[in-house]
């Protein structure tokens, strides 16, 4: 809302193209996508970045086996940025050296049968404006801090969001597990009722034949 006021008030001041370009300089890009991973498989996805960009990529396993993966990120060059080994969750954020094409690879080798769901968001930080913060003026700077703090909030909310869908899911699979559990016991309580009844009736039919 903070953001939004700031909006309106450089708006009322008839603001200046300068200050336009600085908010659509600092906007940011962001793009989530859910994937599932096939068991021996590997899945990769390519982003084109410019050098000195800031980047942030944030992934949670949502479904499947032990809820682990390997995950990494490589450079143009194809060198690894970061890597996870059979990890639940992960989060990085760096700044891009050079120009080119950054590939994230998400690997379920280590499993035979289970394919995993993999929830992934990935934030790019367009700068179009060469400006340094000190050469902005006071709104100008507000404007930066504002957009960079909004956008870490959107991070955690996604990351709240992947961890509240992990645990939703665990919990109805609990759920559903206690419910075929209390049907079995149910039809094994009903088979011991009437098998008892069958024999009580045939051992009082033996007596009475006798």
């Amino acid at each position: 809302l903070q953001f939004l006021y700031f909006i309106e008030a450089l708006l009322l001041e008839k603001m200046s193209i300068r200050r336009v370009v600085v908010l659509l300089g600092v906007l940011c890009l962001v793009q989530s996508l859910t994937v599932k991973v096939e068991p021996k498989t590997e899945e990769c996805f390519r982003e084109d970045v410019k050098s000195g960009s800031p980047m942030t990529m944030i992934f949670q396993v949502t479904a499947g086996g032990q809820l682990d993966i390997d995950a990494a990120v490589y450079d143009p060059r194809g060198q690894v940025v970061q890597s996870w080994n059979k990890a639940t969750d992960g989060r990085h954020h760096w700044t891009a050296g050079m120009t080119g094409n950054y590939k994230i690879c998400f690997s379920n080798t280590m499993a035979r049968w289970t394919p995993k769901w993999v929830s992934f968001y990935i934030t790019k930080t367009e700068s179009s404006n060469s400006a340094k913060l000190e050469h902005l003026d006071p709104i100008e700077k507000t404007i930066v801090h504002l957009t960079q703090g909004l956008t870490d909030l959107q991070e955690e909310q996604r990351q709240l969001r992947a961890v509240e869908k992990l645990h939703r899911d665990t919990i109805e699979a609990t759920n559903s597990r206690i419910l075929y559990w209390s049907c079995f016991e149910a039809c094994i309580l009903v088979v011991m009722g009437l098998f008892q009844v069958y024999y009580l009736k045939r051992f009082l039919e033996v007596k009475s034949s006798i």
